[in-house]
């Protein structure tokens, strides 16, 4: 009989589930996939008392996939990032206690450890956990960074690194930076974003380092530190009142600290100087355990180690390769709890994977197909989807949709829930952000590249070879060909397919065949927000609205340009009717991507956000639509809309931006210095700030407080 293992990652965003038979997974998805909601948040705000929610619909998956019953699992591995949960799991699940287990705390990065070196092509191998945070202890303490080391299956615990309140480690360094120059996606800092904006940026020799480097290994950054660096460069902004005060806190930074636009020199000087950080102690942290240990080899986990950048130098730390599990933040952690149960709870020995398959989501049938395209009314106008057929389309300039088989694991698209495009293509990086993903314009986009060609094309030398499947390294180009689509510092994010990569591979192969270069643009297959698509049904509807040219979904294709018009209509409104989006939270995405005219565009289709909807919407909509005249130059408008902010306003971030727009463009009283009106918002009750900025502003009866100096 089978022997199951069940491992379920149960942390505050990126839940998931992976389930292994006899030692080897056969079955892996995200929550966020199923319940398409990117990283699937939101089940913790507002509770203190630490409510855990198992990802159920992921759980659900992966058994049926594998044909059983939650009852037929030997045995349930769970964990969570910050606090254990094995208590909640039980609550919610209707399992047997006696074959549910967690990792003894602190497990965290325990679970990460596992998830890389049991899925490495190593058999012996230093491991490499690096992180925002794992397991916290009642003291405070929290896991910053870990080395394990992997010779026998049983991973040994060499050295484990905790951070406290005023220590922190390299994720939350970095995710400092991150929120500080804007940039963030579901709600949390977008440490991806901050990487791509460093090659804009440029070194500063009087900066200081932040990274401290210890001579046993450990990495820490100085909360104090980095607060007096960021008080003393000039034009980083500090809200009034703040100034010369401590932080005090990972938290105390977005309190004290207003953003810089990622649009500005100085946001790429601190997103090159946060990078190079980072850098400077990844390599040091990795050189470190390679003497310690004396492994050839690293397998390596933690968001932390899903910078590209970094990752492509650590074969400088005296490592022969290197090995990342694709999903290394923690959705990961399912795959990594269920080896954990496997190797250490039930005694199972594990072996080196040749090649680890990211390709591990839930299987569709034709069926499926079938029913996606006819509910759209696109049943008759598919056609088939031979290799060579999508070769030309890619090769006219067309953005082709391509789903195939089973989702990734992880959050890199490999080419079977992706975006694919000529990367030849005069403007084709524009076109895609313009049309389709509008996404940050300085964000490059990566290339899926024949493996046997990619030596000609790419400088692979000093990159960790078995990088390369996942798209988890960059690589300087040998190819003028490429060049429209490498990153400002001449690298491009790659992946290499290989002939095991089935009708990928042969696409790439046709592709290039007819162009004489066998890659393509590869670009994650998700709009609007949502996570990557997983369902067939999921590929019809957003592609319908994404903006694409053409579909591939298995072995069958549809070109949207080339439908009868009205056809093509009446399928467009239908998934945007299917289409659960909030329109003032996609023009918001749309603005802070830098993208104003495409917010101004989904707001004149929506209906107008309204007091029921509350007075918080009400007043993002209003301060939105402010922005949007400014930028227009309408100042009239752009006054009227301040004005209703101001009377929707208790916040005063959001007021005291009301008033500077009022004050430049609407009234002609005396000036008042900015921060004086900020400070006496905060004290002012909701709907009474714009008669207190009223009288400040004009020659009102509130005479005194015309003459108030800061």
């Amino acid at each position: 009989m089978h022997k199951y293992v069940l491992g379920i990652s149960m942390s505050s965003h990126d839940r998931s589930a992976a389930l292994l038979r006899d030692g080897t997974v056969v079955g892996a998805v995200a929550e966020e996939r199923l319940d398409r909601r990117k990283r699937s948040q939101g089940f913790y705000e507002g509770d203190s008392g630490g409510l855990v929610l198992p990802p159920l619909r992921a759980i659900a998956r992966v058994l049926s996939e594998s044909g059983i019953g939650l009852h037929e699992v030997d045995l349930v591995v769970c964990g969570r990032s910050v606090r254990t949960c094995r208590d909640e799991l039980i609550k919610a699940l209707p399992v047997d206690p006696e074959r549910v287990v967690e990792p003894p705390a602190p497990g965290h990065h325990l679970a990460h450890a596992y998830s890389a070196y049991a899925t490495s092509p190593f058999k012996d191998s230093a491991v490499l956990v690096l992180d925002e945070q794992g397991y916290r202890h009642d003291d405070g303490r929290f896991e910053r960074g870990s080395w394990f080391l992997g010779e026998s299956g049983v991973l040994q615990t060499c050295r484990r690194f905790t951070g406290t309140r005023t220590n922190l480690s390299l994720g939350m360094f970095f995710d400092v930076f991150a929120a500080l120059t804007g940039l963030s996606e579901a709600g949390l800092p977008a440490a991806g974003k901050l990487m791509a904006l460093a090659s804009y940026g440029r070194a500063h020799e009087d900066w200081p380092e932040l990274v401290s480097l210890a001579a046993d290994g450990d990495v820490d950054v100085s909360l104090e530190a980095l607060d007096h660096f960021l008080e003393s460069v000039a034009g980083v902004p500090v809200f009034p009142g703040h100034r010369n005060r401590p932080a005090g806190s990972l938290e105390g930074f977005d309190k004290k600290y207003r953003a810089v636009h990622w649009g500005t020199p100085l946001a790429a000087d601190l997103a090159a100087h946060a990078q190079a950080e980072l850098e400077r102690g990844v390599l040091h942290t990795a050189a470190t355990l390679r003497l310690e240990t004396g492994a050839r080899h690293l397998s390596y986990a933690g968001g932390v180690a899903l910078n590209c950048t970094a990752n492509s130098r650590l074969l400088e730390a005296g490592f022969e390769d290197v090995f990342v599990q694709p999903a290394a933040t923690d959705d990961g952690c399912a795959i990594g709890l269920a080896y954990y149960g496997w190797i250490e709870v039930l005694g199972r020995s594990r072996e080196p994977v040749k090649r680890f398959s990211s390709v591990l989501g839930p299987r569709y049938t034709s069926a499926d197909s079938k029913s996606a395209w006819a509910a759209y009314g696109l049943e008759g106008h598919v056609s088939s989807a031979e290799p060579a057929a999508v070769a030309g389309l890619l090769a006219e300039g067309k953005l082709v949709c391509r789903v195939d088989g089973r989702s990734e694991w992880g959050p890199r698209a490999l080419g079977h829930r992706s975006i694919i495009a000529d990367p030849c293509r005069p403007g084709i990086v524009e076109t895609l952000n313009s049309r389709v993903k509008f996404r940050e314009p300085f964000r490059p986009f990566g290339i899926s590249i024949d493996a046997d060609q990619a030596p000609s094309l790419l400088e692979l030398d000093s990159v960790p070879a078995s990088l390369g499947p996942y798209m988890l390294a960059v690589a300087r180009t040998r190819d003028d060909r490429l060049g429209s689509v490498s990153h400002k510092d001449g690298t491009i994010r790659y992946q290499l397919v290989a002939e095991e990569d089935g009708s990928y591979h042969q696409l790439l192969r046709a592709f290039g065949d007819l162009t004489g270069l066998p890659a393509v643009i590869n670009t994650s297959f998700n709009t609007l927000g949502e996570p990557l698509v997983e369902t067939p049904e999921d590929a019809v509807r957003q592609f319908l609205v994404s903006g694409a040219d053409v579909l591939v979904i298995g072995d069958e294709l549809l070109d949207l340009t080339a439908l009868d018009p009205q056809v093509s209509e009446q399928s467009i409104r239908l998934a945007e009717q299917q289409t659960v989006v909030d329109p003032l939270h996609l023009a918001l995405r749309h603005e802070a991507a830098g993208y104003p005219k495409a917010a101004a565009e989904v707001l004149s289709l929506a209906p107008p956000v309204t007091l029921a909807d509350g007075a918080d919407k009400l007043r993002e909509f209003e301060a939105l639509q402010m922005r949007l005249a400014i930028i227009e130059g309408d100042t009239s408008r752009a006054a009227a809309h301040a004005q209703r902010v101001l009377e929707l306003s208790g916040m005063p971030r959001a007021a005291a931006e009301a008033a500077e727009v009022l004050n430049s463009v609407s009234f002609k009283g005396p000036h008042v210095n900015a921060a004086v009106a900020k400070v006496l918002l905060s004290l002012v009750p909701q709907g009474g700030a714009v008669h207190t900025i009223r009288a400040l502003l004009s020659d009102g009866e509130a005479r005194p407080a015309d003459s108030v100096k800061e």
